[in-house]
């Protein structure tokens, strides 16, 4: 006996009109069943002029999508400023267009009947304005969410600390081959401080 299953990869970038900054990253999963997740990490490697090309972290998360049991994920940033490379600390200052950008989305009835995934990593965490920018998602998300849940990506047979908030592109380098689960992340004040 055979089957054939037919499903589709989509993906829709919202970018700046200059491609100079990307909002959003969304990759659906067209004829699997799922629910809808959003995730959340330092910045963006992707825009309108890159659609096509390799990205290590999306293609971990694309992997996982599925035993994660989503079929649409949207991949929002602390930072909208697109790079090419790790960016620096040194004279980073919060994106307040992102932060009204994030502050929207949360604020959208799809983000409330959605999870929300902390991904940022380990990375720039003396950083000032990944602290504020940190805890403002953390206030706009008990604003508009003050009931839900907030998650991270953890590896399935393993507990994670949850102030550790590991980076897809971390488990996709430790445990590719590992099945993927979400934890309960607990929002601490020695998080943001």
């Amino acid at each position: 006996m055979m089957k054939t299953i037919k499903a589709t990869l989509e993906t829709e970038v919202v970018s700046s009109d200059n491609g100079l900054y990307t909002y959003e990253v969304i990759k659906r999963l067209v004829g699997i069943d799922g629910e809808c997740g959003y995730l959340i990490s330092l910045y963006p490697t992707r825009n309108e002029s890159n659609i096509f090309s390799n990205d290590n972290t999306l293609n971990h998360i694309v992997s996982h999508m599925s035993e994660l049991g989503f079929n649409e994920l949207h991949m929002i940033n602390l930072f909208s400023k697109v790079v090419s490379s790790k960016i620096s600390s040194r004279g980073l200052l919060v994106d307040e267009e992102n932060m009204q950008y994030i502050e929207n989305i949360m604020n959208d009835k799809k983000f409330k009947n959605s999870k929300f995934i902390i991904a940022w990593g380990n990375s720039m965490l003396s950083s000032q304005a990944v602290k504020i920018s940190k805890t403002k998602i953390f206030s706009m998300y008990k604003t508009f969410c003050p009931k839900n849940k907030v998650y991270q990506l953890t590896v399935i047979g393993k507990q994670l600390d949850s102030e550790i908030v590991p980076h897809p592109l971390y488990l996709g380098i430790r445990a590719n081959n590992s099945v993927w689960g979400l934890q309960e992340f607990k929002i601490t004040n020695k998080i943001t401080k």
